[in-house]
């Protein structure tokens, strides 16, 4: 067995549990033909987001526009007492800074 060593430039992540595909950092964008061996399992595309802009490799996260519904939904995930409240763009924007998470774009 290969042992590959982590880079962020060059890795998978299989997102909400949907093993038929992976976000591929290096093409910066879902692949399905990736090697399990080289795929880290996370929650959803808002905690990915965060994972590759602490890397300085935010322009290889998912580019859309994330509902303030989904950030809520992440937050709550992450801190359900940090998040309280907060349903919209500016007040969940405040508690992604407090529990120090970067947030993508908000429609």
């Amino acid at each position: 067995m290969i042992d590959f060593e982590y880079s962020p430039r060059s890795w998978f992540w299989v997102v909400g549990g949907d093993e038929s595909r992976a976000w591929s950092s290096a093409a910066g964008a879902y692949v399905v033909d990736y090697p399990a061996a080289q795929a880290t399992r996370i929650a959803n595309e808002i905690e990915l987001y965060d994972v590759l802009a602490k890397a300085g490799l935010a322009h290889k996260a998912p580019q859309r526009a994330f509902s303030a519904a989904e950030v809520r939904g992440a937050l709550l995930t992450i801190d359900a007492v940090a998040t309280g409240e907060a349903t919209d763009a500016t007040s969940l924007a405040e508690v992604a800074e407090l529990i120090g998470l970067r947030l993508p774009n908000l429609e």
